[in-house]
């Protein structure tokens, strides 16, 4: 859902995905035989589905197959009157599924010149490749499986299955960035009895990876198996045990302030909460000056997480997480806000800095607790991307909504054309939905980001943001780091 500039704030606690198109990515399915009928019983919910077939049997039989089929049409597909009453250039996807290449040629021109993004075709000759290839759509050159293909295509749009000539295997194409649980792990951890990660494109230099191998979010990786793999390799990256912060790190580390023995009483049930809810099993716990009552503060600590006590000299809070990091390994590290100023936009990120430095999420703790609602600034860029992911993660062991904030930067602040690249962001937006196999709340704002974010953050527990920038300065000043100390909920820095 698109907000205008002036509408008032919307109630976040309402369930999410109501009134938006965030869900019910729309499918153009030209052709209503065999491959669509089997394709419409595999689906599963949430599509919002358009048949044309010239058969008004066919078109009837596979309407009757999807409870959310929204129009079929008894037409000639090919022709352009037909495919613009169907709706063509609402589309998120394309399918051109009929018995003639030829019929199928004409549609799938149609819709790249429509614009649409996601176009596949069925090729039944393999004598026709070529000319579909020079559309640069997906393609199905075979009948062997193509209803397999078209799922996987639909299930996850970044990974590409391309089953071999001949055997019972095939090959597996995705980018890491699009996947961040698989960012900084081992290549033995995606090897498996059905399947092995065979090659690795870094930059344009194939590798051949040995299982010591570590992934970086540059990397496009081809797995071969068979095709019932595909199932257990998608679980793998998206659907295994909890990334955050475990992937990161197995511990918890908690700087405490300086501070009244409510403040810290309410900071460490914080810890505790993330500890409890995101299967972390040992935390440390650092408390400034000799007396800080930690004694009392941990009485109530559970026993299944082990938790060891670290006092330390008052003073730069950051120095001493810094040092006791290095001695362990941690996977999320929690501070107080720290206090800002006007001097502090002339000088280093320090909370930016920190997590580049320790190459784990930073968590900004402020005092919304428990975690309901969770914010995310995204941008299209493959740090945003992360952030979702890792929101997403964060969503479903703490049962979350998750709202999505695109914030269109004036052409006076950003010299660009405003609203420009908007929409496709929101489309990507809609993509990883259906990847994540979650909704998300979408709201678009127009003017300075930190401010209209900063707004948001009020109604929010829980804001996470990528951050690359290290720059300081005026015109560069970081846009993480000033949300870091201006937001009214916690706020999770991801940077790398």
């Amino acid at each position: 859902m698109v907000y205008p500039a002036r509408m008032e704030i919307p109630d976040f606690r309402k369930a999410p995905g109501k009134g938006t198109d965030a869900v019910g990515m729309r499918i153009l399915m030209c052709g209503a035989g065999r491959i669509t009928r089997e394709l419409l019983k595999a689906l599963g919910s949430g599509w919002k589905v358009t048949i044309i077939d010239k058969q008004e049997k066919a078109t009837k039989a596979a309407g009757s197959i999807y409870p959310d089929v929204v129009k079929t049409f008894t037409e000639d597909a090919t022709s352009p009157v037909v495919l613009d009453h169907a709706g063509m250039k609402q589309q998120d996807y394309v399918l051109a599924l009929m018995s003639d290449d030829e019929s199928n040629l004409v549609v799938a021109r149609q819709a790249v010149d429509a614009g649409i993004k996601h176009v596949l075709s069925i090729v039944r000759d393999p004598e026709n490749l070529e000319k579909f290839r020079s559309l640069d759509i997906r393609l199905v050159p075979t009948e062997s499986m193509p209803a397999n293909s078209i799922l996987h295509y639909l299930q996850d749009p970044g990974i590409h299955v391309t089953p071999l000539v001949t055997g019972d295997v095939s090959v597996f194409e995705l980018d890491a960035a699009d996947h961040f649980r698989i960012v900084g792990r081992p290549v033995s951890a995606f090897n498996g009895e059905t399947h092995r990660l065979v090659g690795i494109m870094r930059g344009n230099e194939l590798v051949f990876p040995d299982d010591s191998m570590v992934i970086s979010s540059d990397d496009r990786l081809m797995v071969i198996g068979k095709p019932e793999t595909f199932k257990t390799f998608c679980a793998l990256i998206e659907c295994g045990n909890p990334h955050f912060p475990l992937a990161f790190g197995q511990g918890l580390l908690l700087a405490l302030p300086a501070g009244t023995y409510s403040e810290l009483s309410r900071l460490l049930n914080k810890g505790l909460y993330l500890a409890q809810n995101t299967q972390v099993k040992r935390a440390t716990v650092l408390c400034p000056g000799e007396e800080c009552g930690m004694d009392a503060l941990a009485r109530d600590w559970p026993l299944g997480i082990s938790l060891s006590v670290k006092r330390v000299e008052e003073g730069n809070i950051l120095d001493a997480v810094r040092d006791v990091y290095e001695k362990g390994t941690y996977g999320l590290v929690v501070v107080p806000p720290l206090e800002s100023g006007f001097l502090r936009q002339f000088g280093k990120p320090r909370l930016i800095s920190l997590s580049h430095e320790l190459g784990c999420p930073v968590l900004v703790a402020r005092f919304s607790m428990p975690y309901e609602r969770i914010l995310v600034p995204f941008s299209g860029t493959t740090r945003a991307e992360q952030a979702l992911g890792i929101a997403v993660d964060i969503a479903k062991q703490l049962d979350c909504t998750i709202t999505v904030a695109v914030v269109e930067e004036p052409e006076i602040i950003s010299g660009e054309e405003e609203g420009k690249g908007t929409e496709q962001i929101l489309t990507r937006i809609r993509e990883l939905s259906r990847i994540h196999k979650m909704t998300f709340e979408e709201v678009v704002r127009r003017g300075n980001p930190v401010k209209e974010l900063v707004k948001l953050s009020g109604f929010h527990d829980l804001l996470v943001v990528g951050a690359t920038s290290l720059e300081p300065g005026i015109f560069s000043a970081n846009v993480g780091e000033h949300l870091a100390e201006k937001a009214s909920c916690s706020v999770l820095i991801v940077a790398g």
